[in-house]
């Protein structure tokens, strides 16, 4: 699954269990920075639960931000344009013909985006990712997905979330939506219900822009995500208890 260009990672440095301990490990640190735009990526596409948890009843609907996300400074879910169509000015992409079709990011310990190009379609957390766990990865097969514990306070890798809900292991098929994606919703009782969706390939949407004389476009990186009827009443409870 390697390309022409690799990222140099040191093995993984622990393979502790945490909490559940057929579930997640330790997670190993981006020593190196990358080298190019082709990488080595784990067998599975990304979702963190605790993301899914925080915004939990929460969707993105838009393909222009197709990610949901949490944005700190407006201490708020969001949804989340591909940090890599925009980075300083350079939209990254991945041709279908390398056999590295789906563009992934990560960030470096001084929080530095570095995009590639996966064999393996993602769906990351930029919160995660960059505000909790910079220069962290999951190399492994088994627990692929980094997360973050907010009790521990640490960075962890985990299994997918949906290999197993309630025992049915969940995958996606069809080229057109390859990506396994775990998140959360709340059912009318106010208990938590695990949904596995699959979604589609993240591509940047052609959608030019017209420019009027002496107008200026304002690049636009985050959307408003979309909450069922059961989240938004448990979120409102929860705020006036």
């Amino acid at each position: 699954r390697r390309g022409a260009s690799l990222t140099w990672q040191p093995p993984l440095l622990y393979a502790i269990p945490l909490s559940l301990p057929a579930m997640a490990v330790a997670c190993s640190s981006i020593v190196a920075a990358l080298l190019g735009i082709a990488t080595l990526a784990s067998s599975v596409d990304g979702s963190s639960v605790f993301l899914a948890e925080l915004c939990r009843g929460g969707t993105c609907t838009d393909p222009k931000f197709p990610i949901l996300d949490f944005d700190t400074e407006r201490g708020e879910c969001i949804c989340r344009a591909h940090p890599c169509w925009n980075s300083a000015g350079v939209e990254h992409k991945c041709s279908a013909s390398s056999g590295f079709p789906y563009l992934h990011f990560t960030y470096s310990h001084d929080r530095q985006l570095s995009c590639t190009c996966s064999s393996v379609p993602q769906y990351d957390s930029l919160h995660v990712s960059r505000d909790h766990c910079p220069g962290e990865m999951c190399d492994g097969s088994q627990f692929p997905v980094l997360d973050w514990n907010p009790q521990t306070q640490k960075c962890f890798c985990r299994a997918h979330p949906c290999w197993n809900v309630n025992g049915t292991k969940h995958a996606c098929n069809s080229p057109r939506f390859p990506i396994l994606h775990y998140r959360e919703d709340v059912r009318p009782d106010g208990s938590v219900e695990p949904k596995c969706d699959c979604v589609a390939k993240l591509e940047k949407p052609e959608t030019p822009t017209p420019r009027m004389r002496g107008s200026k476009v304002e690049a636009l990186d985050q959307g408003t995500c979309t909450f069922s009827t059961t989240a938004l009443w448990s979120r409102g409870r929860g705020a006036a208890m």
